[in-house]
């Protein structure tokens, strides 16, 4: 049985309730997953977090604000800043999801992340697959461009692809969004040593196609969708 870890905001109430309700569809599909969940990071508790849980004290928030533009030196990816009218917001959310490679890295096994929006749509079991991180949920209406990112997969048929190019290949692009994903232990130490390299991206950003080909992966049919809950990050 894998282990699938949610994440929660605290004191939220959506929050708490979409939880509920993921945790509900495991039990009603029969999914084969232990379920487990954490508080997520937020800008109060971020530096907290950043020291004695990711172990990165002197991290920092290294991608575009709202509104601005940069080409990252190192990658040459073209990279705008997210909607968010609070980026320590975005960066929090960055550390919940890495303290989560974190636990994935440090105990050599395969987990399961969701964040409180997912919820599943019919039955999951373990299976093998090839690749470094593997999105289960719906795209549309979960990224941008979802509705091309679904047409690419449905063309592809049933089983495990590589992720579809929807965008230009210098901007960055990866799952659809991260609402719900598996990751390998040896991938999510990859992850967390290029946060180091590259600093605080957001974690889908980070986690992008250019920056680690062939290492992420889409599965066809989805195991999740979105439950429609208002985002705790982006405008």
């Amino acid at each position: 049985i894998m282990k699938l870890v949610a994440i929660q905001t605290p004191e939220n109430l959506d929050s708490a309730n979409g939880i509920l309700r993921l945790r509900n569809s495991v039990n009603v599909h029969k999914c084969e997953l232990e379920f487990f969940k954490i508080q997520a990071t937020t800008p109060e508790t971020l530096q907290e977090h950043l020291s004695y849980k990711l172990c990165m004290p002197h991290l920092e928030y290294t991608y575009p604000q709202w509104k601005e533009t940069r080409v990252d030196e190192k990658t040459k990816l073209h990279l705008s800043g997210y909607r968010a009218s609070d980026v320590r917001k975005v960066f929090a959310c960055l550390v919940s999801h890495a303290r989560l490679w974190k636990m994935s890295a440090d105990a050599n096994e395969e987990i399961m992340i969701c964040e409180h929006d997912a919820i599943f749509t019919r039955q999951f079991k373990p299976f093998k697959w090839e690749g470094g991180a593997l999105g289960i949920n719906d795209p549309r209406g979960a990224t941008r461009r979802s509705n091309i990112f679904h047409d690419e997969i449905m063309m592809k048929g049933g089983g495990v692809h590589d992720v579809p190019w929807i965008d230009k290949s210098h901007i960055p692009q990866g799952l659809a969004g991260n609402s719900a994903y598996i990751i390998k232990p040896d991938f999510a130490l990859e992850l967390l040593n290029k946060l180091e390299e590259l600093g605080g991206w957001p974690n889908d950003a980070l986690m992008c196609k250019q920056v680690f080909p062939k290492k992420l992966k889409v599965c066809n049919p989805y195991f999740t969708t979105l439950q429609g809950i208002k985002s705790q990050t982006t405008l």
